[in-house]
């Protein structure tokens, strides 16, 4: 009996002394994977995003879903493709040490990518330092207030596991008004309003929220340049008059990134219907389209047309047809060049260079031509333009343009265009001459393209049976490629170029030189979409795209 009583015991302990092992197995292993997804983590910010982190959705409360249960406010923030690529954007704009721009819609999500974005940086990099900046303190920090960035921040923190919390962190002494610290790495948050945006000392970088409207935003600006090499203005738009306006069309295009309501899957058309109805036209245009004319009159094709141009494809199966045409826009010194190739009523190409030779630049256009089967080959003549024309148009490259095919066979040929020139003896649906209603080609160009910009805008809302909407042939309406830096460039500046009228009553299109008034620099992209519909020997007819 003793001996079964000691058995038992012996049994006991060892069942005991193997549980604990495995306790302590398990554990360890618990410890050692937390490790590994803290290294996940830190290495990539879109994964934690995802996995880790919760959002909050005031419009939610009291909201019951399709079972009647009540919805909760707190949702995983699961990244769309556009906000992803926006996170993995600022990591650039912080590795390349270089200034930003983010050009958004409202209710797109941006503050709080950005919130979250600091918020990864100030817990897995060491003596990391965010700031944030906006025109008023509140909107930066408001206890309990969720509009406010660093509630934004402490929402998502607060509901982060408590093995990802920074060791030794007391939200008593470490999270105050302006102020957030992680006391096992040193990284700091610290916000500004007002005139006070950036004040604070040095920073790894600094987000100015709805930059264009902060009031004295060069002065911010000036302090800023001081303590960070990494600024990111993130705003709505508010037309051209201001700082943010001018660093959207300066900045070189990889340093600005812009998030448009359509890049968002819950923006259904039913969404975009309804909340288009209850707003103004120009506050819609400006908040939701991004549009910094929407108060700007004379522009020539609204940036309302140039959307519509941008989804019609979603809407409208259409391969590219017909006759290709390439419009080169020649750069001078470290400006771009930009070679935009259309065939029939789709934009099938839109690309850039930085190369100050005019012959590599020449070369560059007419492989262009050949990949995008489009032959024809139109170049601005006049100023730098002169220098592909001395080689296009050399005697000793005749050769080499007749043994040029296209894939469809076709011989690729080049023509100068200098749309400074009289217009072309076309009769418009007016009954008009386009020398009787133009100053100018370039005027007759630009309002060619007005009404494929039009008429495609009428398509769309005929598709979704809105008011104004008229059905057209496809092959009127022009389809635009986006998604891309170079595509975006060239929606952007085909909606910033104003007409008027001269002294003899004919319709002009904004200069150059006007532009620069304005704040807007030349638009090479909308250039070298107009070439593409300058007339040439070769037979091409303006007025077919016209009437």
């Amino acid at each position: 009996m003793a001996e079964i009583r000691r058995r038992r015991e012996l049994t006991d302990a060892r069942a005991a002394q193997e549980a604990a092992e495995r306790s302590a197995r398990e554990a360890q292993g618990e410890a050692l994977n937390r490790v590994r997804e803290l290294g996940r983590c830190r290495a990539d910010p879109v994964y934690w995003f995802n996995t880790w982190v919760w959002t909050y959705n005031p419009k939610l409360v009291g909201t019951r879903d399709s079972t009647g249960q009540l919805v909760s406010p707190f949702l995983r923030f699961k990244l769309f493709p556009k906000q992803a690529e926006f996170i993995r954007w600022l990591q650039e704009r912080i590795a390349a040490q270089e200034h930003g721009v983010c050009e958004k819609s409202r209710d797109t999500g941006v503050s709080y990518l950005c919130a979250g974005f600091a918020l990864h940086q100030w817990l897995f990099e060491e003596g990391f330092k965010a700031g944030f900046g906006s025109r008023k303190a509140e909107l930066v920090d408001k206890r309990g207030s969720a509009d406010s960035i660093f509630e934004k921040v402490r929402i998502m923190l607060r509901r982060l596991p408590d093995w990802m919390q920074p060791q030794g962190f007391n939200p008593v002494n470490h999270d105050k008004l302006m102020l957030l610290e992680n006391p096992a790495n040193g990284s700091t948050i610290t916000g500004e309003g007002g005139e006070e945006i950036g004040r604070g000392g040095r920073n790894t970088f600094y987000v100015v929220d709805e930059g264009a409207f902060v009031a004295k935003a060069d002065a911010a600006e000036a302090a800023l340049s001081g303590n960070t090499d990494c600024v990111i203005w993130v705003s709505s738009v508010n037309g051209m008059g201001n700082l943010f306006a001018r660093k959207a069309h300066n900045l070189p295009r990889r340093q600005v990134f812009r998030l448009h309501y359509s890049d968002d899957p819950r923006k259904t058309p039913e969404w975009v219907r309804r909340k288009r109805e209850s707003m103004d036209p120009v506050a819609w245009a400006s908040e939701y389209e991004i549009d910094y004319s929407a108060s700007v009159e004379g522009i020539c094709i609204p940036a309302a047309w140039v959307q519509s141009a941008k989804r019609i494809g979603q809407l409208v199966r259409m391969r590219p047809s017909g006759r290709g045409r390439l419009g080169l826009d020649v750069g001078a010194g470290k400006s771009k060049s930009v070679a935009i190739a259309r065939r029939g009523p789709v934009v099938t190409k839109v690309a850039s260079r930085r190369h100050p030779d005019t012959t590599e630049t020449a070369l560059w256009a007419l492989g262009l031509a050949q990949e995008c089967d489009a032959p024809g080959l139109n170049f601005d003549a006049p100023g730098v333009g002169a220098g592909v024309s001395s080689t296009l148009m050399n005697p000793n490259m005749f050769e080499e343009l007749k043994a040029l095919r296209t894939p469809s066979g076709a011989r690729v040929h080049s023509s100068p265009i200098n749309t400074g020139v009289p217009p072309t003896d076309t009769e418009w649906p007016d009954e008009m001459t386009a020398a009787e209603k133009f100053g100018n080609l370039k005027a007759e160009l630009w309002w060619t393209a007005r009404m494929m910009f039009q008429r495609t805008h009428e398509h769309v809302l005929f598709i979704e049976g809105r008011e104004g909407g008229k059905a057209h042939r496809p092959d009127d309406l022009i389809f635009l490629p986006s998604g891309d830096p170079d595509s975006d460039a060239l929606a952007l500046q085909l909606s910033l170029v104003k007409w008027f009228r001269n002294e003899r009553g004919k319709i002009v299109i904004e200069t150059k030189e006007q532009l620069r008034r304005r704040n807007i620099p030349s638009p090479d992209y909308a250039d070298a979409f107009m070439l593409t519909l300058a007339p040439t020997e070769e037979g091409y007819d303006i007025h077919a795209l016209a009437s």
